[in-house]
């Protein structure tokens, strides 16, 4: 399944519409989305020109539980850059703006079996790739009478 993330379109995600009908946890979700599509550019813009071409972060969680397991930053030539400094945001707001963004497109997501995923960000090209991969715990019955 593919989502659109123009931020031209103000609908909710169809995982955020689904998952209460309490308006207040709706607006925050929104609120979340907005803050990202808002940021993004900035930082996308900023990281372009300490020499970063492309971001991979990678998150896992269950339990009740999530975090991001790593942020990496890579230049023209693939080689790893660490462009914190050079940048108007420290790795922890780099790591909320995708906290936030994975949270408001699948809310719930370190929950139970929970998830985990990877987001590849073309900073020339912008285009931001994320893959979700939701856990469950699955069974099969079997049942027999008589011989």
């Amino acid at each position: 399944m593919t989502q659109s993330d123009d931020p031209s379109k103000n609908a909710v995600p169809q995982a955020i519409a689904g998952v209460t009908s309490s308006f207040s946890l709706e607006q925050y979700y929104r609120d979340k989305l907005e803050n990202v599509r808002r940021r993004i550019p900035q930082v996308a813009g900023q990281l372009k020109d300490a020499g970063v071409v492309r971001v991979r972060i990678q998150y896992d969680g269950c339990g009740d539980s999530g975090q991001i397991e790593s942020v990496e930053c890579l230049d023209a030539d693939g080689k790893a850059r660490d462009p914190i400094g050079q940048i108007g945001i420290s790795e922890d707001e780099l790591m909320d703006l995708f906290y936030d963004l994975t949270q408001a497109r699948h809310p719930g997501w370190e929950n139970n079996d929970g998830a985990y995923g990877e987001f590849e960000w073309d900073i020339a090209s912008g285009a931001l790739q994320h893959i979700h991969n939701e856990r469950f715990t699955d069974y099969e019955t079997t049942e027999h009478q008589g011989l």
